[in-house]
């Protein structure tokens, strides 16, 4: 027997289904035609190939041009709403330079018109220009002597972060670089760090002594319970391995503490803070033992 409405409701699904795929047709063909940007949108349309920021670069040098420039350079290109000059200015004027500079992969994937590959060219631009400075600052070979010259490498890299990295330095028996390891990248709240992880680059890389360089966003370099306590076991491990480990220095944008002028790592866990810049140019007693 029929059924008149059951045939009326199947009519109607292949109705509406003829249409969602005529929809979907058209949609196809409007996203496989060119894309016309908004008059004006390319830097060429404003300025003479002169003054575009790569050929400024190679006529006047990287130092004659402007911050908003030199993002330009990175980004490469620009969208259909910005020119490339105008979506770094408005970077800039949203974030700040070092703002731009601080923020994660994935929150600046959110900006229109910052894909992944525009996202890592400024990440990897960044990492290598702190890196850069760190080397310049601090030649390979020469040994550390001291939490201050600890404190002088490494606030660059990490004086103005505003989340807290552990980082792990192999020396040799001189106590110059081996090697030096990011191990922990956390939140501003501390990272969770693990004596083994701190130990396995000193034991891969056969240093016999070690230091742990990490930072305090807060901004005051004072040894928190967490830090003594980390310090603490990381001796007692690390001395289990035959490592000596020389220090844990605690760094800031302007201020440094030491454990080891902290005496805490000679199981005094006094919760009085001594910071660096309080002290004096350290004495041959204050200096790393070599």
């Amino acid at each position: 027997m029929r059924d008149p409405l059951a045939e009326l409701e199947a009519e109607w699904a292949e109705e509406d289904a003829e249409q969602v795929r005529r929809a979907e047709e058209v949609e196809s063909v409007q996203d496989s035609m060119p894309k016309r940007r908004k008059p004006g949108t390319r830097l060429t349309d404003r300025l003479d190939a002169e003054d575009l920021p790569r050929e400024r670069l190679v006529r006047l040098g990287a130092e004659a041009l402007s911050n908003a420039e030199l993002v330009a350079i990175l980004l490469s290109t620009g969208d259909r709403e910005e020119n490339v000059l105008e979506k770094s200015r408005n970077l800039l004027k949203d974030r700040g330079l070092v703002g731009l500079l601080r923020s994660e992969v994935q929150e600046l994937k959110q900006v229109s018109g910052l894909g992944t590959a525009k996202v890592t060219r400024i990440k990897a631009a960044v990492e290598l220009a702190a890196r850069g400075l760190a080397d310049d600052e601090w030649p390979a070979r020469e040994p550390f002597r001291s939490s201050k010259q600890v404190f002088e490498r490494y606030r660059g890299l990490l004086g103005d972060l505003v989340h807290e990295e552990v980082w792990v330095l192999v020396l040799d028996q001189q106590h110059c670089l081996i090697r030096e390891e990011r191990l922990y990248k956390g939140m501003v709240h501390g990272a969770s760090v693990r004596v083994a992880e701190l130990l396995r680059p000193v034991i891969v890389h056969q240093g016999p002594a070690m230091i742990v360089v990490h930072n305090h966003p807060s901004g005051s370099p004072s040894p928190s319970r967490a830090d003594r306590e980390m310090t603490s076991d990381l001796q007692s491990a690390s001395a289990t391995m035959g490592i000596e480990l020389l220090d844990h220095v605690i760094v800031t944008r302007s201020d440094f503490a030491s454990m080891a002028k902290l005496n805490l790592l000679n199981g005094d866990h006094a919760n009085s803070a001594v910071r660096g810049s309080q002290l004096s140019e350290p004495s041959s007693e204050e200096r790393y033992r070599g």
